[in-house]
């Protein structure tokens, strides 16, 4: 059986993560036009207050670095990259944490169900490792399910998983974000595998990411620097504001902006699980 931890998909760090790591996933995404299955490659690097990850099938780079609080993204066909500040960047991330029943709230906080994770008891050897399998309690939206395999086959703890979690989250200072990582806490071994099935109209189909090799190692600076050549342009949150202020234009010569449902602060609007 195949399949891989999400890397969800992130700072005080602990002493595992002090150490530099390089990783390698296999992800497997149904293709959009004919919903097959598509493998790829999915890179990570990891030091210190820095995370890069490297998704060749979206062909995009994120990098973060909390000692300069920049969150930088890379699109390597188009040589071009964005900036983002960390706390802004939290809006996107945030939508990761949706597939693990975790809801924003209007105060910046999170909902964190308790318990976050039920052991369903099964087992199962993925890409050679003794894992057993553990399902999101949570709220997740209609028609999604979500289950992650552990292995302590693997000479890490979820405390490296946690680390990255900081990254991605800007370091976060609310309590509440310390529930959720010590749900993970809990769990015993480290996170080999993830996946998230989502019902749609052409039946259920399934995304996923295998852990394949990682090794300890000093990572060079360089590796989180924006490649020489790039150009920089517009990120995707200013993007996505953007094109929602033009749909929610004027109605008529004179007539009221629409009005919306307010937003909650800190997040964008969550993805349709059918697309």
């Amino acid at each position: 059986m195949r399949s891989s931890v999400v890397v969800v998909a992130v700072v005080v760090l602990s002493g595992a993560a002090r150490a530099g790591y390089y990783m390698e996933h296999e992800a497997i995404l149904p293709n959009p036009a004919t919903m097959a299955p598509m493998k790829a490659s999915v890179k990570s690097w990891h030091e210190g207050k820095r995370f890069k990850r490297e998704s060749a099938i979206r062909n995009e780079v994120v990098i973060i670095d909390l000692e300069t609080r920049v969150v930088t993204g890379l699109n390597p066909a188009a040589k071009t990259y964005w900036k983002l500040p960390a706390e802004r960047y939290r809006q996107l991330a945030l939508l990761s944490l949706v597939v693990m029943g975790v809801q924003p709230k209007p105060d910046g906080s999170i909902d964190v169900p308790d318990p976050l994770f039920a052991a369903t008891g099964q087992t199962a050897v993925i890409e050679g490792r003794k894992a057993y399998q553990v399902k999101v309690q949570g709220k997740l939206p209609q028609g999604v399910e979500t289950e992650v395999w552990l292995s302590e086959e693997v000479p890490l703890t979820t405390e490296k998983l946690i680390d990255e979690l900081r990254l991605a989250l800007g370091d976060p200072k609310d309590k509440s974000f310390e529930l959720f990582f010590n749900q993970w806490r809990e769990l015993k071994g480290y996170p080999i595998q993830n996946v998230t099935s989502v019902m749609t109209p052409k039946g259920r189909i399934q995304t996923s990411e295998t852990l394949l090799t990682f090794r300890e190692m000093k990572i060079d600076p360089s590796e989180f620097a924006v490649p020489k050549g790039f150009t920089l342009t517009e990120d995707p949150i200013t993007m996505m504001e953007r094109m929602t202020a033009q749909m929610q234009g004027p109605v008529g010569v004179g007539g009221p902006l629409k009005q919306n449902k307010p937003q909650v602060p800190g997040t964008l609007p969550l993805p349709d699980p059918k697309q």
